[in-house]
């Protein structure tokens, strides 16, 4: 399938922004399907976080039905998840009885995720969840090391984002020894982080299971698709070249954030419009 068919958007990038936030999970969410389909969009990327979890319907098996129901009307996949709770709520540096419930909150997730067919659970550890050191490396793998062959068991694919050099990043993923364990790319972060996309790409090929289509500045903030230092014809050139052919999710820069000017619908149509040029030019 081309790429060209593979682009899909954010959670919360469908909805007003809520507290100036740039991301989130909104509680009117059966919106966002309408609105993915309307613009030509294939999927979303579910945000799973603390703040009105109860109203989340892959964690709320209230809501289980009326999620297949909605996913059915619009022709809209929901294939991957990405566990913002897990940032706050670490699965390491967290003191016994917090970790365990951490790990039991995981768990769920992922049969929830069977039941309601999603295929990947993508657990951020950037920011507030970076893994800063030797230790919190070996402490994060400890603690998931059963958390991993319970998902295989579900079919449920276990993937990471992290800021770690790439070279180190798949040594790493190597140490798990698991064939449930997988990567996500996030292009706009790795020009931040100063990568070179080309060789990231081609030494962590194998792992890359999921794509955040972004643009920052290097070691700066995100900004507008193309105003970056991201260099889009070199991702997607080497990610057809390693054969990709996952979802590539826009987690673009938010023209609306303190700008009632902007409209967040007429933005995500101008970035997916961006995306195929590139994609067609790579």
């Amino acid at each position: 399938m081309s790429l060209l068919n593979k682009i899909g958007i954010m959670q919360g990038r469908l909805s007003p922004p809520k507290n100036n936030l740039i991301q989130h999970f909104p509680k009117n969410w059966r919106v966002e399907f309408n609105h993915c389909q309307s613009l030509g969009l294939k999927s979303i990327e579910w945000i799973f976080e603390e703040h009105d979890i109860k109203f989340n319907p892959i964690f709320n098996p209230e809501f289980f039905k009326n999620f297949l129901i909605q996913k059915k009307m619009f022709g809209v996949e929901v294939n991957s998840v990405v566990a913002d709770y897990f940032m706050k709520n670490k699965l390491f540096q967290e003191n016994d009885v917090c970790l365990k419930q951490n790990l039991i909150t995981l768990k769920k997730l992922i049969i929830n995720c069977n039941k309601l067919n999603i295929k990947i659970i993508e657990l951020p550890l950037v920011d507030s969840s970076s893994l800063k050191n030797e230790k919190n490396m070996q402490e994060f793998k400890s603690n998931i090391s059963d958390v991993l062959n319970f998902a295989k068991r579900l079919k449920v694919k276990i993937s990471l984002e992290t800021d770690l050099e790439p070279k180190k990043f798949f040594n790493y993923i190597k140490t798990f020894n698991s064939t449930n364990l997988y990567i996500n790319f996030d292009m706009g972060n790795s020009a931040s982080f100063g990568f070179d996309p080309e060789k990231e790409i081609e030494i962590l090929s194998r792992y890359i299971i999921n794509v955040h289509i972004k643009d920052r500045v290097y070691k700066g903030n995100t900004i507008e698709l193309g105003k970056g230092d991201v260099d889009f014809k070199k991702v997607f050139k080497m990610l057809k070249k390693i054969g990709y052919n996952g979802d590539l999710i826009l987690q673009a820069y938010r023209e609306d954030i303190n700008n009632n000017n902007k409209n967040y619908l007429k933005t995500i149509e101008k970035y997916k419009n961006f995306t195929i040029t590139q994609i067609n030019n790579a």
